[in-house]
């Protein structure tokens, strides 16, 4: 039998947490118990497939290689939703009903988180740069900050909502540690961002792995 890891993070939550106060999980990955081998190569399997197939149909479109593809809101939308998805469904194979519930869950929380956030500072920046007093790098900043903030904050609500429409368990805080634990999934903001330091970085090639461990570990919660 596998033990519950015990981490000193207590989560209650309509994500998949208890009331019982000798459960623990992590803030990272959502777990009451180590996942089995195949079970976490199964996920990270079906998360590299699920961002690979949308990287590709992308770069065909744009005809580059699947390292330069140049990410919009359309791109970071479509490949996040892809990794998880796939990461998601190939850790769903085999599992117990509670930890395909689970994995759902986590599956609506990284999605939401990975996109809202982007379409947040999507609005912001589109709004600024029509604006002649907001169109400088100083709101720029402030508004790609406030985006992610507010994004994610909004996440965990509507994520709360679409997992527990009754309310019948206590909600998922977003707290700062749970932020920090996740802030990497919406790092695709950076791709919107029209600063010239932010568009010296790697990031078409970073942004493929973030989205994989999202994925990844979606499909390994439970």
């Amino acid at each position: 039998m596998i033990e519950p890891v015990k981490q000193n993070v207590y989560w209650s939550s309509s994500l998949g947490g208890t009331s019982d106060k000798n459960y623990y999980i992590s803030y990272r990955y959502h777990k009451s118990r180590e996942s089995e081998r195949k079970e976490a190569l199964r996920s990270f399997v079906g998360a590299t497939i699920g961002t690979i197939v949308p990287m590709a149909i992308y770069s065909k479109k744009q005809n580059v290689n699947l390292f330069k593809l140049k990410y919009g809101l359309k791109e970071l939308i479509g490949v996040s939703a892809g990794a998880i998805a796939g990461g998601v469904l190939a850790g769903m194979f085999g599992e117990n009903k509670q930890d395909k519930i689970q994995k759902i869950k986590e599956g609506v929380f990284q999605l939401f988180n990975a996109t809202i956030p982007p379409v947040f500072v999507s609005g912001l920046l589109s709004i600024a740069s029509k604006t002649e007093t907001f169109n400088n790098k100083a709101l720029r900043i402030i508004s790609t900050v406030l985006g992610l903030v507010s994004g994610m904050y909004v996440a965990a609500k509507l994520s709360n909502f679409v997992c527990d429409p009754k309310d019948k368990a206590p909600d998922r805080k977003l707290t700062i540690k749970d932020s920090i634990a996740n802030v990497d999934d919406a790092l695709g903001i950076l791709a919107l961002s029209n600063n010239p330091v932010i568009s010296k970085l790697p990031i078409s090639q970073v942004l493929p792995f973030i989205y994989i461990l999202c994925g990844y570990r979606a499909g390994s919660s439970n």
